[in-house]
């Protein structure tokens, strides 16, 4: 399989997780503490927004996912260049937000087995993006090198 197809398949996966912890989070009211006060807790919807949740991405970066991987899947070599150096700077984001939160988050207090699970899982997405978007671009960059 080639490697956009890979990466395309990671980044399915990866905006299931995060529709799921999303909603998670939504549901069991657990804010951002990464970034935020306890004077910053207005409802959490408005708050995953503009600054995720404890478990989730906020909007932007799932929107400019959903983009990356439509530019994935295109044929030309470029937009796949550019689809994986994206990937590369947004897995990066999404590995600052999830480490950025705390181990032992004060105002949401989660189960612990659930909470190492879903950073786990969210610390993994991150590094496959990365890496799976500087694979797609490596292999687009060599792809366009021989066309020439």
């Amino acid at each position: 399989m080639a490697a956009s197809r890979w990466l395309v398949l990671a980044s399915c996966l990866v905006l299931v997780y995060s529709v799921f912890t999303a909603v998670l989070a939504i549901t069991l009211d657990w804010p951002a503490e990464f970034g935020t006060s306890p004077e910053d807790d207005p409802e959490t919807i408005a708050q995953w927004i503009v600054h995720g949740s404890l478990v989730s991405a906020p909007l932007a970066p799932i929107v400019a996912q959903i983009v990356l991987t439509g530019l994935a899947l295109l044929r030309r070599p470029g937009w796949r260049i550019a689809s994986g150096l994206g990937f590369v700077v947004l897995g990066v984001v999404y590995l600052i937000g999830n480490l950025g939160e705390p181990l032992d988050p004060e105002r949401s207090d989660p189960p612990v087995l659930a909470y190492i699970a879903l950073r786990g899982l969210g610390i993994a997405a991150a590094v496959a993006l990365v890496g799976l978007g500087a694979w797609t671009a490596a292999r687009a960059v060599r792809e366009l090198r021989e066309s020439r």
